[in-house]
This record gives C-alpha cells, sequence and structure tokens, in this order.
C-alpha cells in the first residue's frame, strides 16, 4: 500500500491483501515432484529444467507467503499451486535447499532470453532463501541483506549531493521556519482537493496512456480501472486482475499534489507496473510458457527492478519540461488551481524526489543501530522531508531492505538507459521491464555517482 511518504507513496498492498489467486493458465506439470512436501528422501535430485525451476520457484514462493502473505502481491497462474496446507518456515528452508543445488547443475541456457530467466529465477530463489531465514531467525546487516535479497548494495551517503538538493529546495521555499516545515506548508497549500483527486488522478492516467502508445506498444485489450477510495495513509498503488487488467487505487485523501499524482499515474500504470504486468503476461507467459511469471512477487531482483523500472519510466516518459506542461495544461484546471503554479509544482516534486537515497541511509541507521525511534522520525521529517515519519518508519520496520527498491532501483535502471543511445531508449526500457536485459549495470555505487 502506497504510504504518505513523499517518495515512497507507491505499492505495498501486500501487507493488506495477502495472496490473490486466479487460474489464468492452465497447469504445467514438471520435474519437480521431489521438492514437495513428504516427497523427499533421494540422496541426489533428478536433473530440473527452467520449466520445473520456474514451478518450484512458484510453489515454494507461495508456502512461505501462507507465513508473511506481503511477500506476493498476486498469482494469476493455476489455483492448486496454491492450496494445500501450512507448512513449517524449516521444512520450506531445506526445499528451497534443494531448489538451490538442483538448479546449479541445470543444462546452460540455450539463448539470451533463456540466460536472462535463469538469471531472474536465481535471484528470485536466493532471496526467497533470505525472507525463509529472516521467518526463521536468521539476521544479517541491512547492506548484506540487500546484497542477498534484493542483489544490490546501498551506495555510500553523498553528504554534498544531499545539502545541495536541500539548498536549492530551501531558495524555492523562502519564509519563516524549517525547511521541512516551509515544505510541509507548501505540499499542504497545492494539495488537490479530495473531490478532485478522482479526476486528476484519472487525467493523468489517461496522458500517460497516450503518451506511451507510440514508444512502449501494449497487448490489444489491455485497460487500467481506477478504484477511488477514502483510505488515509498512502497515495496510490496497483496490483493485476488478470491477464491485460491492473487495478489501480488512489486515495481521495493521501495529500498529493498534482505532480506527485502525475508521478504515481506513471509508476502505477503506464509506462510502470501496468505495462510491467501486461507485457510480462503476453511476451513471457502466454509466448514463452514462463509460468513463474505469473507471479507478482514483493521480494527480490524481481522487487528492485520492478520498482526501478516504473520509477525510470516515468522519468523517461515525462521529462521536466513535459511534466510542466501537462501539470499546467490538464491536472491544475482539473484540481481548481492556478496553471501559473506548474512549475513551481512540478520543481518540488523532483527535488524533493532526489532525496530518496536519504531514505535508505536513514533505514539502515535505524536497522543496524541503536537509533531510536524518536530520532529516525526527525530525521526522516527534517532530512528527506518525509511527510508522514512515523508512517515511514512502520513500512521500514516491515519491508526492512526492500525500502532500497525504489532509490537503487531508479538508479540502475535509469544508469542503464543513460548509456543507451535515445533512439534506442524504449526499446532497451522494455526488455529491462520485463526482466529480458541481460546487460543491465548491478553496481548501485557506480549508478548512483553517474546520476
Amino acid at each position: 500500500m502506497a504510504l504518505m511518504s513523499t517518495r515512497y507513496a507507491v505499492s505495498d498492498g501486500g501487507e493488506s491483501h495477502g495472496v490473490t489467486r486466479r487460474s489464468a493458465l492452465a497447469t504445467m506439470v514438471g520435474a519437480t515432484a521431489w521438492l514437495l512436501p513428504g516427497c523427499r528422501g533421494r540422496s541426489q535430485p533428478p536433473p530440473i529444467t527452467a520449466a520445473g525451476a520456474g514451478e518450484a520457484y512458484v510453489r515454494l514462493a507461495l508456502s512461505l507467503a501462507r507465513h508473511q502473505p506481503s511477500l506476493i502481491d498476486v498469482w494469476l497462474g493455476p489455483a492448486a499451486w496454491g492450496e494445500g496446507t501450512r507448512e513449517p518456515v524449516a521444512a520450506i528452508q531445506t526445499r528451497i535447499g534443494d531448489l538451490r543445488t538442483a538448479m546449479t547443475a541445470m543444462t546452460p541456457p540455450a539463448d539470451a532470453a533463456e540466460h536472462a530467466r535463469r538469471r531472474y529465477l536465481d535471484g528470485q530463489v536466493r532471496a526467497l532463501a533470505v525472507a525463509a531465514g529472516r521467518l526463521a531467525g536468521a539476521s544479517a546487516s541491512f547492506a548484506d541483506e540487500a546484497a542477498a535479497a534484493l542483489g544490490a548494495r546501498p551506495p555510500a551517503r553523498d553528504a554534498v549531493a544531499l545539502d545541495r538538493v536541500r539548498q536549492e529546495l530551501s531558495e524555492r521555499l523562502p519564509g519563516p521556519g524549517s525547511l521541512a516545515e516551509r515544505h510541509a506548508a507548501f505540499r499542504q497549500r497545492h494539495a488537490v482537493p479530495a473531490p478532485r483527486v478522482e479526476a486528476v488522478f484519472g487525467a493523468a492516467i489517461d496522458w500517460c496512456r497516450e503518451a506511451v502508445a507510440s514508444h512502449l506498444p501494449l497487448p490489444a485489450g489491455e485497460r487500467i480501472a481506477l478504484i477511488p477510495s477514502d483510505e488515509r495513509g498512502w497515495a496510490a498503488f496497483s496490483r493485476p486482475h488478470g491477464p491485460r487488467v491492473s487495478d489501480v487505487w488512489v486515495s481521495r485523501h493521501g495529500g498529493s499534489d498534482v505532480a506527485h499524482l502525475l508521478q504515481l499515474a506513471a509508476h502505477e500504470g503506464t509506462p510502470g507496473h501496468h505495462a510491467q504486468h501486461v507485457l510480462a503476461t503476453a511476451r513471457l507467459v502466454e509466448r514463452r510458457g514462463w509460468t513463474e511469471r505469473a507471479l507478482s512477487p514483493a521480494f527480490g531482483p524481481h522487487r528492485l527492478l520492478a520498482e526501478g523500472a516504473a520509477e525510470a519510466g516515468a522519468e523517461l516518459l515525462l521529462p521536466l519540461e513535459a511534466r510542466t506542461r501537462v501539470c499546467a495544461e490538464r491536472l491544475l484546471p482539473a484540481a481548481g488551481q492556478r496553471p501559473a503554479d506548474a512549475a513551481q509544482v512540478v520543481q518540488v516534486e523532483r527535488l524533493v524526489a532526489a532525496l530518496d537515497l536519504e531514505v535508505a541511509h536513514i533505514a539502515a541507521d535505524y536497522l543496524d543501530s541503536p537509533l531510536g525511534t524518536e530520532a529516525a522520525t526527525t530525521r526522516l521529517r527534517d532530512d528527506a522531508l518525509v511527510l508522514d515519519p512515523a508512517g515511514l518508519l512502520a513500512f521500514i520496520e516491515r519491508q526492512r531492505s526492500r525500502v532500497l527498491a525504489y532509490p537503487v532501483g531508479r538508479r540502475l535502471v535509469s544508469a542503464a538507459l543513460g548509456q543507451t543511445p535515445a533512439a534506442e531508449r524504449w526499446a532497451r526500457f522494455a526488455a529491462i521491464t520485463t526482466f529480458l536485459d541481460v546487460d543491465a549495470p548491478v553496481d548501485a555505487a557506480a549508478a548512483t555517482n553517474r546520476e
């Protein structure tokens, strides 16, 4: 569910909605019976194919999600794979270890697509082992957990760059009080009135869909179902609802301004999570039979690149000038606000977005050291300009290293796109957002330094 923090107002919906299962595919039988409960006992597991590894990974993820529902957003594959009795975590850990061992003996991939599939499964199974270990009581530092679970470590804190961003924000938001107080007052002043949120967000969704159509063609019949909500504490989130449909919720009381709603429309819709879902379903599940991609996990390298691609895709579609124009011409009038405010609203939203790594550093300090709740909340408010620091701290406690998916994932994908000729960026983006790109950088620190 999306929290009321400036940059982390994105999907964390698995926390409250658990696992959704829909039978959208025919059951695929893989060589995985030895990984099912009660079927162990062989000294050496039989050879396993990529299809068998994908099935085993999904079954194990669904089993572990009975202990931690937030691990999975949606499962759209065979319903029977998610059925069965609750199994002890220790037994699931053993089967994950068996799968990892079996995968080391798999036949080398035949082509680039199979190589990408293998890399995806390797990363997700490794992350599943980390998740099971945490449920069994294992602990690790924030950075080590991130490296194992996401495949990326947080880059070093660049105090000079962060201070530069805060200084520019201070100049754009003059007046009495601290920068955090001035920023909160600015955002409150420009928040879209609750009765107009649905219209503004709908207009932003529509603009993004129109603008991205020529760059990232989506399968016929795809659509977004916009669902307004009166819940508080989050801004928006999306969830797949069938092969071509995504439900996108927006809170009427999220407190977002038009610039933030535009960012969320791109992130949750197109070219973000909705595009990821329908492209993966059409190109990988239906065309190639990769049933593991009918699972939408909220963990592992999938989480890192899914959130990173949603953020970087929004930046690719919406450079600063385009954001300002859309806000002035469409969104501010729909909000009943002055089009002349577009440049200021957009600039402030983008500058605060650049502080997202500060959240990750505060999370690391909070989870790894004696930094208390009050001190962490203060730092989130004053250093990262988070509007709901208590809510974000609760998010950090639940998600731990997964909070890195937004800032580090964005930098990784943006770095890959930045190394690609302009005429080829949307094609590269399509490969990254479906996890078929085999050349994306994995050095988060280097990606940050190039930003």
